[in-house]
């Protein structure tokens, strides 16, 4: 727990110092996943063909809030070769409205590495307008606590679970929306 405060406060003083510098670039709202640059509003049938290439893609079923927001249901994407690379993509009415994606680290080092590209690539992309936004959901044989850093229409994800029997985990990922899908979850 002291390594993910230590990492959480770490992220946020990067952010800070990130985020006061004048923003002069243009506003990407894209996502990295595997080899391709996926933009918000491409059709589903386009990067399913492109991801089909170097990931195995399964259908999966949304939650009714999803479902209520016009997303009837996501594509899972686990990389065919590199392990632990993966991302879901969600569609409404066959356009992409959200991917989000994990970024496997190894070790501390390799966190705090890919945390800080991460939020660079946040900074060059233009949108400085951030909120930090946090939730703990917790059960008798679970804990959940995600800390997410969102600008504009991408998010920096980091996720501490504890599942019941196993070790806790930390997890980094990235998300892209065109609304809101993933808030207060």
């Amino acid at each position: 727990m002291r390594i993910f405060l230590f990492r959480l406060l770490l992220g946020c003083l990067v952010a800070s110092v990130l985020f006061a510098a004048p923003q002069s670039h243009k506003l990407r709202e894209t996502i990295w996943l595997g080899s391709e640059d996926l933009t918000l509003g491409m059709s589903e049938g386009a990067i399913l063909t492109k991801l089909a290439e170097s990931y195995n893609l399964e259908k999966g079923g949304v939650s009714p809030a999803l479902r209520a927001k016009g997303v009837p249901y996501m594509w899972v994407a686990s990389a065919k070769v590199k392990r632990g690379d993966h991302g879901a993509l969600y569609f409404a009415s066959g356009t992409l409205v959200a991917v989000s994606k994990s970024l496997p680290e190894r070790d501390d080092v390799e966190f705090g590495r890919q945390l800080y590209f991460a939020m660079r690539d946040l900074e060059l992309e233009g949108d400085s307008h951030c909120a930090i936004e946090t939730d703990n959901l917790e059960g008798p044989d679970f804990a959940n606590k995600r800390a997410r850093l969102r600008c504009g229409k991408k998010s920096l994800v980091i996720q501490v679970q504890k599942l019941k029997a196993q070790d806790e985990t930390t997890s980094l990922g990235e998300e892209l929306e065109a609304v809101p899908l993933f808030a207060g979850h």
